[in-house]
């Protein structure tokens, strides 16, 4: 009897261990979900912009190809979130991200940041477009083979 209800316990703690999956979250009751702010989305998507490029720029093809899907979702999140509105439209960026798409995957540098460029560009006429043009992102300026400001990750070419 005593070593049943050990085991009960351990599995009651087991069980109260175990992960919770984020959409088995909810609020509770009178709790708003939480919604990510615009500017957050964005942050997360310059990051991925930035990795983005020095993907290109050191031929790692499969993490160039992670990050676009990255900004895509990131861009999709912010249109669910945040609908566009008359003065802007975030659909400009995909052209570019489909442009992108293709110089990955014929693993093709020179259309790779032909693409990048056009992105950046779509980037900044949404900010524009919406009064942000005071936002401007920018290809990165560093070597890409001198340094990467990400020095707790390795980014080796493939």
């Amino acid at each position: 009897m005593i070593q049943l209800r050990h085991i009960a316990i351990a599995a009651a703690c087991a069980a109260a261990s175990l992960p919770v999956l984020a959409e088995d979250q909810k609020p509770a009751p009178g709790q708003r979900a939480y919604t990510p702010r615009l500017n957050s989305l964005m942050v997360v998507t310059q990051l991925g912009h930035f990795k983005l490029w020095y993907a290109g720029a050191v031929h790692n093809w499969p993490l160039a190809n992670y990050e676009l899907k990255q900004i895509r979702a990131s861009i999709d999140d912010a249109k669910t979130l945040y609908p566009n509105s008359d003065e802007t439209n975030m659909d400009t960026m995909m052209p570019a991200a489909d442009e992108l798409d293709k110089a990955i995957e014929a693993k093709d540098a020179v259309k790779f940041a032909s693409g990048y460029g056009k992105l950046t560009a779509a980037c900044n006429n949404c900010h524009e477009a919406i009064g942000l043009g005071f936002i401007k992102i920018r290809v990165p300026r560093l070597s890409p083979i001198e340094t990467s400001p990400f020095s707790d990750e390795s980014f080796p070419a493939k």
